[in-house]
């Protein structure tokens, strides 16, 4: 019919090889956007591992805070004890500063652990 033939006289090829032509030039272009993934060089990807570092150190750094609860509780139930029998607050003491210093090396090791985290 001549409905047929004037589609045919308008595209100097068959559509079917149109097509083929107009889908290689998006493929073509998409590829050159941004949207398609690039490949990672080594920098960036040691850049994010130095990142995590700093979220390593900063989560170790928790432990911090346990250990000055650690403390207040500590002498905090010294002055309890000491209020109810004050006779005994020089052994009370002893004891306390005792549980001091061990609540305390336990916030040394986890501030140690950080900072071999952070520079190692």
């Amino acid at each position: 019919s001549k409905a047929t033939v004037s589609v045919l006289n308008c595209c100097p090829r068959p559509p079917s090889t149109h097509l083929h032509t107009m889908m290689r030039q998006v493929s073509r272009a998409a590829a050159r956007s941004a949207l398609v993934a690039q490949p990672r060089h080594s920098s960036s990807l040691q850049v994010t591992i130095s990142g995590l570092n700093y979220v390593g150190t900063g989560l170790s750094a928790i432990a911090l805070a346990g250990v000055g609860v650690g403390i207040g509780n500590v002498f905090g139930n010294f002055l309890l004890a000491a209020a109810r029998q004050p006779n005994l607050m020089r052994a009370l003491f002893n004891y306390a500063i005792l549980g001091f210093a061990l609540t305390e090396a336990i916030g040394l090791f986890a501030l140690m652990i950080a900072f071999l985290m952070l520079f190692a």
